[in-house]
């Protein structure tokens, strides 16, 4: 299954900020970051999927926001973030996302994040290991060549109109910048033909407690989410039996108190 296609159902839903959450925007980076804030805890950022937003954590902050302060932002160029110019790459993805926690002045974080987010998720924590305390991530991987070949193929092709006029029509009813869906598109497909490009001697250097999750049916391939948990010291890993790419969202009722089990684990010495 292509990764964004479980996404365009949730992409259609209100938008409105369900039961308690407020709703925010904040300048940074060149961009105008939309995120939304509840609950109360220990802070834990939930980073969407490749052409996602926060909708699609939607069970997750059900679940979460009763242990957690939840913080779920729209990466840039998707959901109700601005664009900025030049490339999209995880690793200022990873940025904004740093840069977001320093406004709300957020020094340690969970973060749970699902495709991209997970990839994003992995950059934030080889590159401000200071930052991270535990990282879970669904369906991420260190590489293109982690994607299964059909996949990949999709990926090679693929233009703006691949998406569909679902993706199309939910994309620019949110985002502040409408007439820019096919350059934002181009930008995401690119990045994912392209990267990421996480090496061993990387990965090696996260000092979290990582959770490497991935569906027992997943795009990634089974091989390369063994060899992304191997590589990363002390990971764990975890395959949600019969789920697809979209594990978190599938079965919920597998994912959400194993996550919340391994939240509950204290910090590597």
């Amino acid at each position: 299954m292509l990764r964004w296609s479980a996404a365009i159902s949730l992409l259609l839903l209100p938008v409105a900020c369900a039961g308690g959450a407020t709703a925010h925007r904040v300048a940074l980076r060149g961009i105008r970051m939309y995120y939304e804030a509840e609950g109360q805890g220990p802070p834990l950022l939930l980073l969407h999927g490749g052409a996602g937003n926060g909708t699609q954590f939607k069970q997750q902050r059900r679940d979460f926001a009763g242990t957690h302060r939840l913080i779920v932002p729209d990466a840039c160029a998707q959901g109700r973030t601005t664009d900025r110019p030049g490339p999209l790459t995880y690793h200022d993805m990873a940025e904004d996302m740093v840069a977001l926690l320093d406004s709300l002045h957020v020094r340690r974080v969970d973060v749970m994040g699902w495709s991209d987010g997970g990839n994003v998720g992995l950059d934030m924590a080889i590159h401000h290991p200071d930052r991270i305390v535990h990282l879970v991530t669904f369906g991420a991987n260190a590489s293109p060549e982690g994607l299964q070949p059909s996949d990949r193929a999709w990926d090679s092709t693929a233009t703006a109109e691949s998406f569909g006029q679902g993706m199309r029509a939910s994309w620019t009813s949110l985002n502040p910048e409408p007439t820019h869906y096919r350059e934002a598109m181009e930008k995401i497909l690119k990045m994912w033909r392209t990267e990421p490009r996480f090496t061993l001697q990387e990965l090696g250097s996260i000092r979290a407690l990582v959770l490497v999750c991935a569906g027992e049916h997943d795009l990634i391939l089974p091989e390369h989410t063994a060899m992304l948990a191997r590589s990363i010291p002390h990971a764990e890993r975890w395959i949600v039996p019969g789920a697809s790419h979209s594990a978190m969202i599938e079965r919920p009722d597998l994912v959400d108190p194993r996550v919340l089990a391994f939240l509950a684990r204290g910090q590597r010495p």
